[in-house]
């Protein structure tokens, strides 16, 4: 595991530790993001370049983190 330098915000690991226990109910044709597309997406908005796979984040410190 890699760790990136770049950090979720405090209300960011709280959304995506709340991602761990949503139902996933389908709403408006669209399913809900997955726990893991959460935290890329994220890590995308913070800046970090597209990778092949999904970014992750260590919900303890809240850094984004790559394979």
């Amino acid at each position: 595991m890699k760790y990136t330098g770049t950090f979720a915000t405090k209300e960011e690991v709280q959304i995506l530790k709340g991602t761990l226990n949503q139902p996933y109910i389908m709403v408006g044709g669209h399913w809900p993001d997955s726990p893991q597309q959460a935290a890329h997406n994220l890590a995308l908005k913070h800046g970090l370049p597209e990778i092949t796979g999904y970014y992750g984040c260590d919900l303890r410190t809240g850094e984004f983190v790559s394979e």
